[in-house]
């Protein structure tokens, strides 16, 4: 591979970029009449991010994981990287066929697994984090998709999805890390009144100790 094939991979999962794309989504939606589809959107992907934050607060506040399955958090990456992606390519063809709507699902979940290995490869987190990531995404683009099912769609601007595609797929050689997890550490510190948030290293280290 390449030596900036990984880094560039994993920043198609930067929250600075996919937060706003998801919000993009739910607008074009509402605009063009769908707004039942923008509301299940919101709702199924809000809860997915927040139960990303919750696991992460969890941890780096009171140490609540696992070191049998080196899980500290659910990987915000594979989570809204597997959504976002998964839910734009099939809006860009959820009124043509249904071959090529399944098409497009399998295209936006590769985009969310290979996002979900670039953090294993980059050791950014642990397989089980990333798995739990990737399912919880898709989930959430999973919900609003069966929610549609069997209902008609009048989608126009189509380019909005594609477009926001693209614009993702270039972002990432000029965009910069989110300081989400610094913003996330800051929350945890605030809520659990710790000097420090907990580690990974803590974590397998207590675990030594038993």
């Amino acid at each position: 591979m390449p030596l900036h094939f990984w880094p560039t991979v994993t920043h198609l999962g930067n929250s600075a970029l996919l937060l706003p794309a998801a919000l993009v989504l739910a607008l074009w939606l509402v605009k063009t009449r769908h707004a039942p589809l923008a509301l299940a959107w919101g709702l199924s992907f809000g809860t997915a991010v927040l139960l990303v934050l919750a696991t992460k607060l969890a941890f780096m506040g009171w140490g609540i994981g696992s070191a049998a399955l080196d899980f500290t958090g659910i990987s915000g990456h594979a989570t809204v990287s597997t959504a976002v992606f998964t839910m734009g390519v099939w809006l860009a063809v959820a009124d043509r066929s249904r071959r090529l709507q399944v098409l497009g699902i399998v295209a936006g979940l590769l985009v969310g697994l290979l996002v979900s290995v670039s953090r294993v490869v980059l050791k950014a987190h642990s397989v089980s984090e990333v798995v739990a990531g990737f399912a919880l995404g898709a989930m959430a683009a999973a919900l609003p998709i069966a929610w549609a099912a069997g209902r008609t769609l009048r989608l126009r601007q189509r380019w909005v999805p594609m477009a926001l595609a693209g614009m993702l797929g270039l972002m990432p050689q000029i965009s910069q890390p989110a300081e989400t997890h610094g913003l996330v550490q800051k929350m945890a510190l605030m809520a659990s009144s710790r000097d420090a948030v907990y580690t990974r290293h803590m974590l397998h280290r207590e675990q030594r100790r038993r």
